[in-house]
């Protein structure tokens, strides 16, 4: 039975919220709907196709829910996040990419240039050398790379004096070049022979490893194909995802 690890429990149970007075029904045990919630986020089921033994599934939804509009799971994945930094001060080095994912349900997606039109969405991520997950935006899938550099531009970590970030060649473009180096930043994207083609071609050593963490996402089955309807409910499933991963690197 898939179940997060005691360890990871005992970190982030401080800032999950409980009941303050004994008045109306008992709460399901925070532990165990968090569980629920990472064999939905691992097995990708439906959630009214939960097993009974893990709590009744409008109970462990609705408590999703209301942990998602709290905004909990980015609590936890900041959490993490900040202990994982803490200790790795040494790193200097960051790639951001993205990819699409199907989206048939969803409220948020747009249609895929990349898929025949059909509806999706995109996630970006950025990740250190080790591909460690250190920020994600998600967005309609028919929304430029680019649109999403801003958001998680202002998420790089402020270690050390200066940064190195890689990018592929949807990001080659002045605007995020003068951006960086305003900040410190030596921005090194592939080279985009759609705007020079006498321009001479670089690739950025291991700016693989953010595809590699990529991959590591699409092994959460719920996070492959996204089902949710709504904009806060697949990007608390990623970023609980991406505290889980996180927290491994440790």
């Amino acid at each position: 039975m898939f179940s997060i690890s005691d360890i990871l429990w005992k970190k982030i149970k401080i800032i999950i919220p409980t009941k303050k007075t004994l008045r109306g029904r008992p709460e399901i045990n925070a532990k165990q709907a968090f569980n629920a919630i990472f064999y939905v986020l691992k097995t990708g089921i439906q959630w009214k196709a939960l097993p009974r033994e893990l709590g009744a599934a409008s109970t462990i939804h609705g408590k999703f829910m209301k942990w998602a509009r709290m905004g909990i799971f980015e609590s936890i994945f900041k959490l993490i996040k900040d202990f994982y930094l803490s200790c790795n001060k040494e790193n200097i080095w960051y790639a951001i990419d993205a990819n699409h994912t199907k989206a048939p349900l969803s409220n948020f997606s747009g249609k895929s240039p990349v898929d025949r039109g059909k509806r999706g969405i995109k996630k970006t991520i950025l990740v250190d050398r080790r591909g460690a997950p250190l920020a994600i935006a998600v967005g309609a899938g028919n929304v430029h790379d680019s649109k999403f550099f801003d958001e998680i531009f202002t998420k790089i970590p402020q270690h050390g004096n200066t940064r190195i970030l890689t990018a592929d060649s949807a990001y080659d473009c002045e605007k995020f070049k003068k951006l960086c180096s305003r900040n410190n930043i030596a921005f090194i994207p592939s080279t985009n022979r759609r705007r020079n083609k006498e321009k001479r071609i670089t690739y950025p050593a291991h700016r693989w490893v953010v595809e590699r963490t990529l991959g590591w996402f699409s092994w959460y089955r719920s996070l492959k194909i996204c089902w949710s309807k709504t904009k806060i409910s697949y990007e608390s499933l990623l970023s609980f995802a991406a505290a889980i991963q996180l927290f491994r690197m440790i």
